[in-house]
């Protein structure tokens, strides 16, 4: 009797499993009762610059629909960079998370890193960023999404070595450019920071075909952490949000503005954002142009910020 049910109850748990993953890598709306699956991503960053990185992670770190499979560095010392981010990691008791350093780049301020000075050892890896990269995206079952919240030098790495590879993303989820507005809710857009910071690698991104969900200066500029919802978060007295105090007067402002988090929230609510198809050309000096054509990005032209800080809040300090 045992060996003629263990097939049919092996049956039944792969037909209850079905569902919920092809909803998960088709769309499909999944079954009621069924847990969601979580979206597995890699975090490409410039974590030490400003703050609004380390925030960001925090959010991927607090939000259960997300499986972080590894974070990447980019840009000046990765290295630095790399050591604060596993730093953060640890803390947060997902030291397991595999990091791994991009090429370094020209010298820039990165004072933060110092929370990570004298880290060696896991999570830290010595194979280079766009190898893991290569890698991680091979042996996911599920396509693995993008998630780039500094400048593309690494993504643009990816589809250049490995082609074929980067197709296999489900997309790339960006912070960055300017399409009508600019820094400080000015009404002219600008070349924003991580597009003009490797202009050049931009546009391999955006040629790329590989689906794009962009959060620009339109909805994220106005994103400032007040003083009360700073002190909510630094007195809410986790190892993670110690961290982030600590991160605080290291990074020597006044008030973060959260553009990348912002990213990382569409992923969890897309009704955050208004949207829309735009096809985005990128020019030397690393402006971000509308022009004519099939959308190649589905593009944030504004956000909800009450919203969306209640959405940061609930996860990070609740």
């Amino acid at each position: 009797m045992t060996l003629q049910t263990g097939p049919r109850k092996l049956l039944a748990i792969m037909l209850a499993f079905l569902p919920a993953a092809l909803a998960a890598q088709s769309g499909v709306p999944r079954p009621p009762g069924v847990a969601p699956v979580p979206i597995p991503i890699l975090l490409d960053t410039d974590i030490g610059t400003d703050i609004d990185d380390a925030f960001a992670l925090a959010l991927v770190l607090r939000s259960s629909e997300f499986d972080l499979v590894g974070v990447t560095t980019v840009s000046g010392d990765t290295q630095a960079r790399a050591r604060l981010a596993a730093r953060l990691l640890i803390d947060a008791g997902r030291g397991r998370v595999p990091v791994a350093a991009g090429e370094p780049g020209k010298p820039l301020p990165i004072e933060q890193t110092q929370l990570g000075d004298g880290l060696q050892g896991s999570p830290l890896l010595t194979q280079p960023a766009v190898e893991f990269m290569k890698d991680q995206i091979e042996q996911a079952r599920i396509p693995l999404t993008l998630v780039a919240i500094g400048p593309l030098t690494n993504v643009a790495q990816l589809i250049t070595r490995y082609p074929a590879t980067a197709r296999k993303l489900k997309q790339i989820v960006m912070m960055g450019g300017s399409i009508a507005f600019g820094y400080g809710n000015s009404p002219k857009p600008v070349a924003e920071y991580n597009i003009a910071s490797d202009a050049e690698a931009a546009q391999v991104v955006f040629g790329s075909g590989i689906p794009i969900l962009m959060a620009p200066l339109d909805a994220t500029a106005m994103l400032d952490l007040d003083a009360p919802d700073r002190q909510r978060i630094f007195d809410h007295h986790t190892a993670l949000t110690d961290d982030l105090a600590r991160l605080y007067p290291l990074w020597g402002h006044p008030t973060p503005i959260l553009f990348d988090p912002l990213a990382v929230a569409m992923l969890i609510d897309p009704s955050l954002c208004r949207t829309k198809p735009l096809t985005l050309a990128v020019d030397d000096k690393g402006f971000t142009r509308v022009e004519p054509g099939r959308p190649n990005a589905i593009v944030a032209l504004s956000s909800d910020k009450q919203r969306f800080l209640q959405l940061l809040l609930s996860r990070v300090a609740p």
